[in-house]
């Protein structure tokens, strides 16, 4: 059976944020898992889809998202 996941679709919102030379876009977030999917851009052009740990946001991203209040 699969489980009831909570699971956040962020690309209306437009979270990104700059990290070395590529901007990060924020797709989807896992409450569970606290893991986000992303697309990594870079000179504005699209590279590849990723995942990152929710820990590895800045904290202004973090506050934004914040998965402790319950949904």
């Amino acid at each position: 059976m699969l489980k009831n996941r909570k699971i956040v679709d962020l690309k209306e919102q437009n979270f990104e944020f700059s990290q070395k030379d590529e901007t990060i876009k924020l797709l989807s977030f896992d409450k569970e898992k606290m893991s986000l999917e992303i697309a990594i851009f870079k000179n504005k052009e699209f590279v590849k889809n990723s995942s990152m740990v929710f820990a590895h946001l800045p904290k202004s991203l973090k506050a934004k998202l914040n998965p402790k209040t319950k949904s």
